[in-house]
């Protein structure tokens, strides 16, 4: 009984270590994924009707377009004349700096800003804009509240 849950436990925590992996796979088709021999040879074979495979596959594509409300950190906004040409420097230098994080430039009224992070509590921001404030010279950085795309669960 022991061994067979211990058996059991150790089952459990591999697939979800698996199920890490396949998550962050940009443009998956989980159906695929899933009929595909994975490492130890286990392989999961749905039988689905091919309307209801579809009115998932819609429903995923659907949802990549829905915004969230969270965080991002706001590291530039002027409203001077060349506020445009120095955001988009802006932007372009953080990239180099952070090419995983994605910036976003933004017009707002009469300031040009630019965002960074898809941030989904406070904390995950608060965490980015101390190391942005300590090691680099963003040091009027902000943390805004915001729509974000839906961040990977597994970064």
């Amino acid at each position: 009984m022991r061994n067979t849950l211990l058996l059991l436990g150790i089952t459990l925590i591999s697939v979800s270590l698996s199920a890490q992996d396949l998550d962050s796979l940009p443009d998956r088709n989980i159906f695929d994924l899933l009929n595909a021999t994975g490492v130890y040879g286990n392989r999961v074979t749905l039988v689905l009707p091919n309307q209801l495979q579809s009115s998932i596959h819609s429903q995923i594509l659907l949802n990549r377009t829905k915004k969230m409300q969270g965080f991002r950190i706001r590291i530039f906004s002027s409203n001077a004349q060349n506020a445009r040409t120095t955001s988009q420097a802006v932007k372009e230098e953080f990239e180099l700096l952070y090419p995983h994080i994605r910036a976003y430039p933004k017009y707002e009224n009469i300031d040009h800003r630019v965002l960074v992070g898809n941030f989904r509590t406070r904390s995950e921001a608060m965490r980015f804009h101390k190391e942005l404030t300590t090691r680099y010279q963003y040091r009027g950085a902000v943390i805004v509240r915001e729509f974000i795309e839906f961040p990977s669960l597994y970064e």
